[in-house]
């Protein structure tokens, strides 16, 4: 599990007691993916947040089990340790979330420079993924979607593919229907899979037959 970029605070849907996070650390940098309400008191336990000369988060939509400790975090970084956060998005309502929050304005800057690919998830929120390039590893990340199509330009270069499944489907990729897409990515590929935001691990465990990282 240690050759995987990304490492995870949580990987469980937004039901469960750990909400789908992800982060790496490089050189004094920190990057985290999503920072949903369970995030902030796990971040607080891991990191030491003074030794980083840059805190970024990329948020890929506002439901709570993705931006919940977002301002938390801001307002934390900013008033403890006097380091403002780079958030990573193009959700559209990003700054008014994070003005109705009480999040004072020189306390983050907004940028989209990373590669954002825009995705179904429900219909009343606009969501994203990204590819990324870390370490000369091609990553795709799909952040919560219900379909692989916006993402398939993308894979075919991917080193590692994150991506959401879910045991029942809906606003999500459904195991059962995605299963035998996901196993001829990797072998054609050759492509590392990592499956993220689990409703149900042992079901999903079972219909992957293991094959791919939990």
């Amino acid at each position: 599990m240690n050759d995987y970029i990304l490492k995870f605070l949580g990987k469980d849907s937004g039901f469960g007691d750990e909400n789908n996070c992800a982060y790496i650390e490089k050189n004094n940098k920190l990057l985290l993916i999503d920072c949903g309400f369970t995030v902030f008191k796990k971040i607080k336990e891991r990191f030491d947040l003074s030794k980083y000369d840059e805190i970024k988060v990329i948020i890929t939509h506002l439901h709570n089990d993705h931006a919940g400790s977002l301002s938390q975090l801001i307002l934390y970084s900013y008033f403890n340790y006097n380091k403002k956060i780079t958030v990573l998005s193009k959700c559209e309502y990003i700054e008014q979330y994070l003005n109705i929050t009480g999040v004072p304005r020189e306390a983050y800057e907004i940028k989209e420079d990373i590669n954002f690919i825009k995705t179904e998830h429900v219909k009343y929120l606009d969501s994203y993924g990204f590819s990324l390039n870390i370490n000369n590893v091609n990553i795709v990340y799909t952040g919560d979607t219900n379909t692989l199509d916006p993402f398939l330009p993308y894979i075919k270069n991917a080193n590692e593919l994150y991506v959401d499944v879910s045991r029942y489907g809906g606003a999500h990729l459904k195991i059962d229907d995605i299963i035998d897409t996901l196993k001829k990515i990797k072998k054609e590929n050759e492509t590392k899979i990592i499956l993220m935001h689990l409703d149900d691990k042992e079901y999903i465990k079972n219909v992957s037959n293991g094959e791919f990282y939990i």
